[in-house]
């Protein structure tokens, strides 16, 4: 995943609800910096555990990093989800527990391992996606289109 591809899941996102993708330059470059950070975290674990280790961090960094002036949580709720399933594994982001987990780390009151934890739990197997992130994306924006515009109301 690259910063384009974040950037647009937020403005995918946020579209639904109307609201603009916002961030400042230093945002950008936090964003940047995350991209690197998952890219290169977990290469010494086997792929299914570096898969669920990337995906956590990616999901507890977009959801408490507040990069984004609006969506940051549902955008973290769409790459963690467009992430496991460019790789093979999916999760429900409607999950309440996934959700909550979110929400806390959005707000401060959960921590990676908490994440990791449920992410581990909950995702499950599923053919790999080769399309491109964009497609991806927008396939998993409206396939949820319903409870990411409830989830931002």
């Amino acid at each position: 995943m690259d910063f384009e591809a974040v950037v647009s899941v937020n403005r995918d996102v946020v579209a639904l609800t109307g609201e603009p993708c916002e961030y400042s330059t230093a945002d950008g470059t936090k964003l940047s910096e995350l991209v690197k950070e998952v890219e290169l975290r977990a290469d010494n674990q086997e792929f299914e555990d570096a898969v669920t280790d990337k995906a956590a961090l990616l999901v507890f960094k977009a959801a408490s990093g507040q990069y984004f002036r609006a969506g940051n949580k549902r955008t973290a709720l769409v790459l963690g989800l467009v992430f496991l399933k460019k790789n093979g594994y999916t999760i429900n982001i409607q999950d309440p527990e996934f959700v909550s987990a979110v929400d806390k780390a959005g707000m401060g009151a959960a921590g990676l391992d908490e994440l990791y934890s449920i992410v581990r739990r909950l995702i499950t197997k599923s053919p790999a996606e080769r399309k491109g992130w964009e497609k991806a994306v927008n396939e998993i924006v409206e396939s949820n289109k319903v409870f990411l515009t409830e989830t931002g109301a």
